[in-house]
């Protein structure tokens, strides 16, 4: 299936009604296993099993908050997305929907899986748990990576909408799942009834969540997915009171990503505000719909 997490990169012909309805499909059923997780129609609620298995990444509650905007975000993109409004021949709408294919979808799809998995409270749920995270990240990371290349194909996106419709969820919800990821391969051991070294452990796993940030905020200037790692950085350093080594390696990890979006929204390039529906000739040489654009 070409739409597969790879998407059409550049593609300006009108999405496929099939691809749409699915997009809406997903995050209706999305919404409604997040709802029944959360207020325990299904079992034992999620924070109710996240407080059974806690770790030293376990950011305080209040940062769980950030699913609400990731979703409402995703909503309304999902809305917007079925909307025939702004599918004119050479748009930007067409290029993003078209990019992100069924990317958000099968995300989704894990992230359903990854709540159902997590009540069944075993060893092998957490690693269930884990690879379902883990693929959910890799879902969303990779329909991130073809907005990225959109993006340097075509110029930046000036449309505040589409914006904060498609390219912000999906740089939110990725680098929310970088961390959710690694709270799931932390989860592991816990569930085993390892708890030596753990403050080490967790120190490894956020030093190479803030690395994967570094790069990211570095190459593409993506502010979202930096401020994304401080959010879940600053609940960690708040919640994890009785760790020094947590806590001075969560206040480490917050300075440097900090530093790196303050650097990437100072050195970002004024866009110029043009026509919102139209997008900008790809820029040669684009010939090739993968290999050069490649990022």
């Amino acid at each position: 299936m070409r739409w597969l997490l790879h998407g059409e990169i550049g593609s300006t012909a009108p999405p496929p009604t099939s691809l749409r309805a699915v997009n809406a499909v997903g995050y209706l059923a999305l919404i409604f296993v997040n709802v029944a997780s959360q207020t325990g129609l299904f079992g034992p609620t999620n924070a109710a099993i996240s407080r059974r298995f806690s770790t030293p990444l376990t950011p305080a509650g209040w940062a769980f908050g950030i699913w609400g905007f990731i979703f409402a975000l995703q909503g309304l993109g999902t809305i917007y997305q079925l909307l025939p409004h702004g599918y004119q021949a050479d748009s930007w709408k067409a290029r993003i929907v078209n990019a992100i294919g069924y990317g958000w979808v099968l995300g989704w799809l894990f992230e359903m899986a990854w709540q159902l998995l997590f009540l069944l409270l075993s060893p092998l749920g957490m690693w269930l748990c884990l690879f379902a995270l883990l693929a959910a990240f890799v879902s969303f990371a990779a329909t991130l990576r073809n907005l990225y290349r959109l993006k340097h194909a075509c110029g930046p996106l000036s449309n505040v909408l589409l914006y904060a419709f498609f390219f912000l969820p999906t740089s939110v919800n990725t680098a929310w799942l970088s961390v959710a990821s690694g709270l799931g391969a932390l989860i592991v051991p816990v569930s085993y009834g390892i708890t030596d070294n753990m403050d080490i452990y967790t120190v490894v796993v956020a030093a190479v969540i803030t690395v994967l940030g570094i790069a990211v905020v570095h190459k593409e200037r993506d502010s979202a997915y930096g401020l994304t790692l401080v959010w879940a950085l600053v609940a960690v350093y708040g919640h994890q009171t009785h760790s020094a080594l947590v806590r001075g390696a969560a206040l480490v990890c917050i300075s440097i990503i900090s530093t790196l979006v303050v650097l990437a929204v100072t050195r970002r390039k004024p866009v110029q505000a043009g026509d919102e529906g139209a997008a900008p000739e790809m820029r040669p040489p684009v010939k090739a719909r993968h290999s050069d654009l490649a990022a």
